[in-house]
């Protein structure tokens, strides 16, 4: 099955991503409370859950566009709120990319949306970044700023969690997504 048409008519420019990681540092929390993301509620739980069920595979990654966006995004959470992205690598960083790709290719959202994705995936790259340089010995101890390394509320995994049902939604029939072999995760 090829993709639809309408998947390949914008360009995610990567410099957008880097763009909104290159901003002033702010506090995570208080970007997400800018973006009026903070406290966000899974409006789409059940839709999710279906997609996991049918479209993610026990391990190793799936083999349709939704459904690895949504593992994607769990990959993203788990590191985050259960583990502090102290196993933070490129695989994560991708994740990122590939997500803002996928989410602004899909024609599903306007600017306004698009520019909200932007950046929480901003939020969680830098904090997974800034957690890999301190884990690397880049950045001292005493000077460690523990909010940096990882935002742990769920709101903003929620918010990506319904992204990806609402891009389920416009494109109801499976799009293939073929496996990549340098991610290991």
């Amino acid at each position: 099955m090829k993709l639809p048409a309408f998947f390949k008519k914008k360009e995610c420019k990567k410099e957008t991503l880097v763009a909104a990681e290159k901003e002033p540092w702010e506090n995570p929390y208080d970007t997400v409370r800018r973006m009026g993301i903070a406290g966000y509620q899974a409006r789409y739980f059940d839709q999710c859950k279906e997609i996991w069920k049918a479209k993610v595979p026990a391990s190793g990654q799936a083999d349709t566009l939704q459904g690895e966006m949504l593992r994607q995004v769990e990959k993203l959470c788990y590191e985050a709120c259960d583990n502090g992205n102290i196993n933070w690598d490129g695989d994560f960083a991708w994740f990122c990319d590939f997500l803002l790709e996928s989410f602004t290719n899909s024609g599903t959202f306007d600017s306004v949306y698009l520019e909200k994705l932007t950046a929480v995936l901003a939020v969680i790259k830098r904090c997974g970044e800034y957690a890999a340089d301190f884990n690397a010995g880049k950045i001292p101890e005493e000077q460690a700023e523990p909010d940096r390394m990882a935002y742990t509320e769920e709101d903003i995994y929620d918010f990506l969690r319904d992204s990806v049902a609402l891009v389920s939604q416009k494109n109801p029939q499976d799009i293939p997504y073929q496996k990549k072999d340098f991610i290991h995760r």
